[in-house]
């Protein structure tokens, strides 16, 4: 098993900008210190909810501060960016950082982020294809050409060359039961943030994944299979409930940006409304048993345990710097989580096998 942390880079109430990007580099640092295995940055445009808007910039920062933790983005919004840019900062990143990269990529949601760019919300789906087809190219390939419905290049080679040979893997994030299918018929890698998702929803997903890999020849045993959640783990009640407090603002602040536009195709509307509708049910006592994993713990590592039996998860990304909630609790959370609940999962972990010396 695998830990990661998370982070969406919002300005609560009292912060600044620039609090929010230092303290969030100094977190980084102590995880990497910790023993976390990865950092995953989101992307966000015009609205405190999410301030970074260039993941791939910070992370040359990042790449500097830390020895050891894989950098990652949850997710890059691919319609909002030029490809091969993108394959540039991503090569240059990898070397950096030595190969210490993941790209996970996501198609967007978010109406204003598309409109203040100046690109049509109804054409999210063609471009985020043919960004992630130009992508794969320009990491793997040294000389290309490409013609799609918006995207055209002929004999291009983008410099640097990555790190890694092909280029960091990518992820995508996936959310509905088709691309749980899809994506595991072809082999694709991917990630998801089930945020009030039940259970027995994400299990036939993931069921779904697995079925289509196997199908297909493809080893699920090889792949990471990340989970995020928000986490917190301590033995107060009152910074539970602090927590849980914490989690349901964050999601009633969600359900005020997913989109509700006419631009939405209708099966995507009917899904955001609903997503939406629960949230402005939700309660306290619903967000401390499903908003996330809050408890001792023991009953954080349960959660673990029970998600990893039941999904087949192997990397368990948790978000301790959930929006609203007071930093310093949230950094005993992640000492915490650190101090016993990585350790009992690295101790279930089989011990390689030490070569015999050969006689001389």
């Amino acid at each position: 098993m695998k830990f990661g942390i998370m982070n969406l880079f919002p300005v609560s109430d009292g912060a600044s900008d620039h609090q929010v990007l230092r303290e969030t580099l100094e977190e980084i640092e102590l995880a990497d210190r910790l023993g976390f295995d990865s950092v995953w940055l989101a992307e966000h445009h015009f609205s405190k909810y999410g301030i970074l808007g260039s993941p791939i910039n910070f992370a040359m920062a990042v790449a500097e501060r830390t020895k050891s933790i894989t950098i990652g983005t949850a997710v890059l919004v691919l319609p909002l960016h030029d490809p091969l840019r993108l394959a540039e900062d991503i090569a240059a990143l990898d070397v950096l950082s030595g190969g210490r990269v993941v790209i996970g990529v996501g198609r967007g949601y978010q109406p204003s982020e598309f409109a203040g760019f100046g690109i049509p919300l109804e054409e999210s789906k063609v471009r985020y294809k043919e960004t992630l087809d130009v992508l794969r190219l320009a990491l793997t390939q040294e000389n290309f050409s490409y013609h799609g419905e918006v995207l055209h290049y002929e004999g291009i080679t983008t410099y640097p060359r990555p790190f890694t040979p092909g280029g960091p893997p990518i992820l995508q994030g996936t959310v509905s039961p088709d691309s749980f299918r899809e994506r595991g018929a072809i082999g694709e890698p991917i990630i998801t943030s089930p945020n009030f998702t039940p259970l027995g929803i994400m299990q036939k997903n993931y069921d779904l994944y697995r079925a289509a890999m196997a199908e297909n020849g493809f080893d699920v045993t090889s792949y990471d299979l990340p989970y995020m959640q928000q986490v917190w783990s301590g033995e107060s009640e009152d910074g539970l409930r602090e927590a849980a407090r914490a989690a349901l603002n964050y999601y009633q602040s969600v359900g005020k940006v997913i989109p509700g536009s006419e631009q939405a195709m209708a099966k995507e509307r009917a899904y955001y409304e609903a997503v939406a509708k629960n949230i402005q049910l939700l309660t306290l006592e619903q967000t401390l048993t499903h908003g996330g994993n809050f408890g001792s713990a023991g009953q954080v590592i349960e959660t673990i345990e029970m998600l990893r039996d039941q999904l087949g998860i192997n990397h368990y990304i948790g978000w301790f710097r959930i929006p609203s909630l007071d930093r310093k609790a949230a950094l005993r959370s992640m000492e915490e989580f650190a101090a016993k609940v990585i350790p009992h999962f690295r101790a279930q972990e089989p011990v390689a096998a030490t070569p015999e010396r050969v006689a001389g």
